[in-house]
Order: structure tokens, then sequence, then C-alpha cells
């Protein structure tokens, strides 16, 4: 029989609590790095450090086998500007732009600031067009306390960019070993009014080496009020080998109103010698013909990153599912040769 899932319901009149830990307990902006706000998935810190290692299903492995070229500059002390460039790759070598993306981040004191993320693809004439644009803000809402912002354009019906979605996510570190975060995602309606379509609050506690996170899922209905949809609970850590591994386990809840384990995602990361490395991941559902029985593997991801020279990185993603005589047989492979 499956495990069942246990009901935890966060207290949602106020800042709602989600601690994430690292493997420090340094901020981001203390390590240097700067976060996109996800607009999907498990909540992260964007201005405190919440995450080694991302799950490989969040990648969009599609497509044909393609190069990157990624290019950094420092237009002035505060400013970074990231510009990568994606070629497909046919079978005789010939290279095709099919994607440009500019990064602009502009770094404030105390850790605060604002970016920019713009994506242009060619369109039916080949020339290059803008097909998103991202822009983010964080801002000091208080002791240890900010407030992250993201807006996402898009083209209209005249080609120019208009609003189609905000994420507002509040952070506030308590301690060492909690932040808490609260997100919530908004949609523009056909009236021109921006709609609360969804809302996750995590709790997470660093201890050594180790993150234990809940998460937990809202959805708005037709009257406006949260239910309950997801429950999630996330583990990371280091065992003895020096393996970095992340397991999560999400519960959905039945008409009933009770949790029930739907979903578990196992990743386990590790350094080979010549700095190469290697990552699996095995995904498990539930099986829609057997309720309340164990979960079953639907996929399998590994990945392995190897350094071609000082420059460019090699990175092969093979996607493999259970065959008819359960064994696992490959559906996709991609090849990314990654430049600075």
């Amino acid at each position: 029989m499956a495990r069942p899932c246990l009901m935890l319901l966060a207290f949602l009149f106020g800042p709602v609590v989600l601690g994430f830990g690292t493997q420090s307990s340094k901020p981001s902006e203390e390590s240097g790095e700067f976060r996109w706000l996800n607009t999907f998935g498990d909540t992260e810190g964007i201005h405190f450090s919440t995450r080694q290692v991302q799950p490989l299903s969040l990648q969009n492995y599609s497509g044909p086998p393609v190069n990157i070229e990624r290019e950094e500059t420092r237009p002035d002390p505060r400013t970074t500007r990231i510009t990568s460039r994606t070629f497909s790759v046919t079978i005789n070598g010939e290279r095709r732009l099919i994607e440009t993306v500019v990064e602009e981040i502009k770094r404030a004191s105390g850790g605060t600031g604002s970016a920019v993320r713009t994506t242009s693809r060619p369109d039916a004439s080949g020339r290059m067009r803008v097909a998103s644009r991202e822009i983010q803000e964080a801002v000091a809402s208080g002791t240890d306390s900010f407030q992250i912002s993201k807006t996402l354009l898009l083209p209209g019906m005249d080609g120019t960019l208009v609003e189609k979605e905000r994420i507002q996510q509040l952070e506030q570190r308590k301690g060492n070993s909690l932040v808490e975060i609260d997100r919530t995602r908004y949609e523009l309606d056909f009236d021109g009014k921006w709609n609360a379509i969804d809302r996750r609050v995590s709790q997470n506690h660093l201890r050594n080496d180790r993150v234990q996170t809940e998460e937990q899922v809202y959805r708005y209905d037709a009257n406006r009020q949260l239910s309950l949809t997801q429950q999630i609970k996330t583990s990371e850590w280091k065992d003895p080998s020096g393996q970095r591994r992340l397991q999560t386990e999400t519960c959905v809840v039945d008409l009933d109103g009770k949790l029930r384990l739907d979903t578990r995602v196992t990743l386990v990361q590790k350094n080979l010698d010549n700095q190469r490395q290697e990552t699996t991941e095995v995904i498990e559902t539930a099986n829609p013909a057997a309720a309340g029985e164990e979960l079953v593997p639907m996929r399998k991801i590994v990945e392995y990153s190897k350094p071609l020279n000082l420059k460019q990185t090699e990175k092969t993603l093979e996607v493999l599912k259970p065959s008819l005589n359960g064994s696992m047989e490959s559906i996709y492979s991609q090849k990314t040769i990654a430049t600075k």
C-alpha cells in the first residue's frame, strides 16, 4: 500500500512562512549569485539562497541538438550583461540562430536591485523578434525581509509588449536556519484586472548539511477563496560519499478532501574525475488503474557534463521510460555545447 500523506495547513492571514536552507546560512547576495524568480514549480529563495540542485525535469528537453554561446560583460561596477545565443545544428553541421537571450542585472546596496531578461526568436521570415520580456525587482521590506516581484510581458495583437503575468514573493529570514517565503501568481483577465491564480507557502529548515522543506499549494476558486490542492515535502542533503541528493514527494487532495501521495522525484548528483558530473533523476507517479498502490516509475533522466576545454562545456541529456517488458528505453537524447 502507498504511504499516506499527512495534511499540514499553513496560517494564511499574514506573511506565511517558508524556510529554505543551503549548505551555508549565507544569503545569496553574499555569494554574489543572482536568481530569477521561478514562475512554476516549488518556491525557491531569490534574495536568500535556498537550493543547491534543481530537478532535471524542470528543463525543456525537446527539440534538436543545440550549441549555446554565452557572453558576460560588465558595463559598470554594478551592472552585469549576459548574452546567450542558441544555435540549432543540422546533420551537416550547419548552425542556425534560433534564440537570443539578453539579461541585464543591476545590483544596488543592501542586496536590492533589478533585472531585465529579453528573449528573441526568428519570425516566419527569419528576422529576430522579441518573444518575451521579464522584469524583476528586489526591495527591502524590513529587517532581513525582502519583496521580490517579476512581470512578464508578451507581444500583443499589434506586436507591442503588454503585461500578462505578475509574481510577488515575500522572503523573511529568521535566524540562521529559517527563511519565510510566500509567493502569489497573478494573471490579467479579459477585463484588464489582475486576478490571483495560485499561492505557494513553505517551511524549510536547515540542519547541518540537510534541508527539510514542507510546502503547501493553494488555488483560488470561482468565489476567490483559497483551497489546498497540493502538499510537497522536499529533502536535500549530501551523503557520506559526497553525492548530493534530492527527494521530493507531492501529495494531491482527492475529492474527499484527503491527501494522497501522487508523485516522487529522486535525484542524485555526483562529481566524477576530470571535472565531470553525472546527475540522475527518477520520477515515480501514481498508477490511475491501481489507486492506493505503490508509485511506479514514469521517467528517468540522466545528464552528463564535462569540460571540453577552458571555455566549452558539453552536456548530454537522455530521457528514458519503462518499456512493455519492464526495462527502461530511451525516448529522447540531446547534446548541448555551451561556450563562454
